[in-house]
């Protein structure tokens, strides 16, 4: 098993962010080949960059193997000034699948002690929903456009001030 690095997106992890969501686009899912939906998750995942709430696991040759995008929740600080965050994507190279990587990740999260929201797209194949259960996400929304379904974790009141 290779040595993973967790760390924070910064803008320079684009290119590298984006090869990942191509390589696995069937699995989180999104269409490659459709103009419109590429340009919305290229959209997404540069506010999530720029966001410093988005954790990403490095291999040993500086390779992206697993990144959530995430971004402050703008409905939940616009209208409940709340510090919530929305995990709008999630992919995982195949190589380290096994790895409990989106634990990892979703954990880091956690860490901050804040409300979080996270999408699973319909169809989606890396385990998300699971990982989220196992965490203690709860299932808030299913979506009737099958766009996705939203969970929510919310921090042990102790430490959510």
């Amino acid at each position: 098993m290779a040595e993973l690095t967790r760390r924070i997106a910064s803008l320079s992890d684009v290119q590298g962010i984006w090869g990942l969501l191509r390589q696995v686009s069937s699995d989180v899912p999104f269409k490659v080949e459709d103009e419109r939906e590429q340009e919305s998750l290229l959209s997404e995942l540069v506010a999530c960059c720029t966001s410093g709430l988005s954790p990403v696991l490095v291999d040993n040759e500086k390779g992206i193997v697993g990144a959530l995008l995430a971004r402050r929740d703008d409905f939940e600080w616009c209208f409940r000034n709340s510090d919530a965050i929305h995990v709008a994507y999630a992919a995982v190279a195949p190589a380290v699948r096994e790895d409990k990587v989106l634990p990892a990740l979703l954990g880091e999260l956690q860490g901050k002690k804040v409300p979080l929201l996270a999408s699973v797209k319909s169809g989606e194949q890396l385990g998300f929903a699971a990982a989220l259960g196992e965490l203690g996400f709860t299932h808030e929304v299913k979506a009737e456009s099958g766009w996705g379904d939203l969970y929510q974790w919310t921090p042990p009141a102790s430490v959510h001030n």
